[in-house]
């Protein structure tokens, strides 16, 4: 048996009083007179033995009741697996879900302030010398050492709201740590959290019978919400001084349908443009809308809705990169004639355009520096290029560049060729022409106005024929005898393209034909090579910065927009690329500003998490279902409501408490009492 205050139990001094009551006997004596002593002989005679014991009795039972009482006040319970161990072995942790759903209210308050409340009484409640740690979805490690009660009181104070999400998975793994790190024999969690269903992950997870679990489910009153869950732009390459399309996706978590919400974009500050949506009950719908942008540059833009209670994602940051050229690098064999190469044909193509800045480069004489900050390149079909380089290019691709790649009887690509899914097998020089273009494919969306039913399309007198062995390849444009002519591969965020013979005239028409232009145009567009619009709070820990020239001693920097907030993350560059690490989240969202040097280098955008906004949480019998199927150790699941909020570790312990046996003890002690001294004479 242990007890859950165990102070009360000083007030067993107070037994001390029915004993000087009995010992000293505080009775005055009243003298009665009698005219006839011969009345004595009426009164029953009692012996000095009887009246002793009797007084013993008396005695016995005040005590029983006043320590009866004293006891039941105590609340003593069961010591046993289904109570809360309370030896100084066993850390206590506390987890507080400090994610942006919390900031949903309860009443007059948000469940993070109810959260915070209700362990606030827990802590006070439990014992003085029991060591606490404060879980957070932040992994603050000045919370996460075993502190003593008064600190930890402090630091639940102290805690903020407004974090990234975290799992349940990660928190029971982080005190399964902190418990072994810090040699506890066991450990007591309480979890006071909404439990949306997205964080209550749990697949992965080892359980640990040392660890008991008390589960606080936190409801809000408000759970409908209308959100902007995405973002994206109609093309990647934005041009400045012409017309812009951006998407949104709006999401309708009510019953209700919505008609008419105002959705605007602003750019910088300014709205520059506005429309209104209708989406149905817990549905999504999708808005468009146009732009035009005058300045290059990094430029802040936002895609906002009103809705309440519920305001944190209600605005979807973005970052626009409006860059002054797009860069197209060509590698071809420096060997070559230029007459004969390719090179000729795309030179001609992009000089004098300013938007486009070409560039030529040898294989045996590679710029990172060029690749990296590129938007499309060009392989020529003569080019010897290595394992090295076809992996480089690869990565290029993957980081949303566009890769071009012509072929000839003399190409190996062999390691290129084999990660986009494609072989080359053998030349055929039978004379065949483009019979087919997949003109319904998002690629050729803008590339034409019209195109004709019976379009004379180019002549190939000779290609590389090539066997798709993947479904993530797909065949643009084909030959009459249906052989590949043109393939388009996405490789993660960028796409690469195989043209199964070079530019020459020798080979085909293509470089002489009306379809060229918009071709290399519209590959050239498809390279990003550029940041992603945005990136999401508690997710996203590595960011690319390929446009950045970087040397060993260059310190990067990130900064709030209103420059209150300042970190420096790790640089790092694997496979010559490089790359932002973040050791912690930051603390909200918004724009920042990347600098190298103390020199501006450029701004990004973050988001909250859009999974905080699925209003869609489990109940307490789910929660207790999910525990026990992962055969986890939970004690009890308890409502965070007015009649528990006073006492939580009461709550803990009700169904082990053995209080009422102590107060049947103390009426029966007081029962006896009174029988003895009224019918004993």
């Amino acid at each position: 048996m242990d007890f859950l205050y165990p102070n009360m139990l000083y007030a067993l001094f107070a037994l001390i009083i029915p004993i000087i009551i009995h010992l000293f006997n505080f009775r005055r004596h009243k003298t009665v007179y009698f005219s006839n002593t011969s009345i004595l002989k009426t009164i029953e005679q009692e012996n000095k033995k009887t009246k002793k014991l009797k007084d013993i009795i008396v005695l016995i039972m005040r005590m029983l009741f006043i320590a009866a009482l004293v006891v039941a006040f105590a609340y003593p319970y069961k010591k046993n697996n289904n109570a809360i161990n309370n030896n100084v072995d066993n850390l206590i942790a506390v987890y507080i879900d400090n994610s942006m759903s919390m900031q949903s209210f309860s009443s007059e308050k948000t469940l993070f302030d109810d959260a915070r409340s209700s362990a606030v009484k827990l802590v006070e409640n439990l014992n003085q010398a029991q060591k606490f740690v404060l879980l957070s979805n932040d992994r603050n490690p000045v919370n996460e050492y075993p502190m003593n009660k008064d600190e930890m009181l402090i630091r639940l104070n102290e805690i903020q709201s407004e974090s990234a999400p975290a799992t349940f998975e990660n928190v029971y793994n982080s005190l399964q740590f902190i418990k072994k790190k810090n040699n506890f024999k066991s450990a007591s969690l309480f979890v006071y959290s909404d439990f949306q269903k997205n964080m209550m992950k749990v697949d992965e997870l080892k359980n640990d019978t040392t660890i008991q679990i008390v589960v606080f489910p936190l409801k809000s009153d408000f759970q409908n919400n209308i959100y902007t869950d995405s973002v994206w732009l109609q093309s990647p390459v934005l041009q400045k001084n012409l017309t812009n399309e951006i998407n949104a996706r709006v999401v309708n978590e009510t019953p209700n349908d919505i008609k008419g919400l105002p959705v605007n974009f602003s750019l910088d500050g300014n709205v520059v443009a506005y429309t209104t949506v209708d989406v149905v009950a817990n549905s999504h719908s999708d808005v468009n809308m146009q732009f035009v942008i005058e300045n290059d540059g990094d430029r802040k833009a936002k895609v906002a809705i009103q809705d309440s209670p519920i305001t944190f994602d209600d605005e979807y940051n973005l970052v626009l990169k409006v860059r002054p050229s797009i860069n197209v690098v060509e590698i071809a064999n420096s060997q070559q004639p230029a007459a004969s190469s390719q090179s000729s044909y795309l030179e001609l193509l992009f000089e004098g355009d300013a938007l486009v800045n070409y560039q030529a480069m040898s294989p045996y004489n590679i710029d990172q520096n060029v690749i990296n900050s590129a938007q499309m390149i060009v392989l020529d079909a003569a080019s010897d290029v290595n394992a090295t380089l076809q992996q480089s290019l690869l990565d290029f691709a993957a980081q949303g560049g566009s890769l071009l790649v012509f072929n000839n009887e003399e190409t190996e690509n062999a390691l290129l060729y084999d990660k986009l899914g494609i072989a080359s097998m053998s030349l055929d020089d039978n004379v065949s022409k483009i019979e087919y273009v997949a003109k319904q494919n998002a690629f050729f969306d803008d590339v034409f106005v019209k195109f004709p039913e019976n379009a004379a399309l180019p002549e190939v007198r000779k290609h590389i024929r090539f066997d798709i062995r993947s479904n993530k390849v797909l065949n643009i444009a084909s030959l009459q005898n249906g052989d590949p002519f043109i393939m388009m591969s996405r490789v993660e965020k960028g796409r690469a393209f195989v043209v199964s013979a070079p530019l020459d005239e020798e080979w085909s028409e293509l470089a002489n034909h009306a379809l060229f232009v918009p071709l290399m145009y519209k590959m050239a567009f498809v390279g990003g090579g550029v940041s992603d619009l945005s990136y999401t709070l508690g997710r996203d820990k590595y960011l690319n910065i390929n446009d950045v020239s970087l040397i060993h001693d260059d310190r990067i920097g990130v900064r709030s927009e209103n420059g209150l907030y300042e970190t420096f993350p790790l640089v790092e560059n694997r496979s010559k690329l490089n790359y932002l690490y973040f050791f912690e989240d930051l603390p909200a969202s918004g724009f920042y500003d990347i600098y190298k040097n103390e020199e501006y280098v450029s701004t990004m955008a973050w988001n909250d998490n859009r999974n905080e906004s699925e209003m869609s949480f489990y109940e307490k019998d789910d929660i207790s279902k999910i525990f026990k199927d992962k055969e986890l150790n939970l004690l009890a699941a308890i409502d965070c409501n007015e009649n528990d909020a006073d006492d939580m570790m009461e709550v803990v312990v009700r169904d082990a408490a053995l209080w009422k046996i102590f107060i049947v003890m103390a009426l029966i002690s007081l029962l006896i009492e009174i029988l003895v001294l009224r019918f004993w004479k």
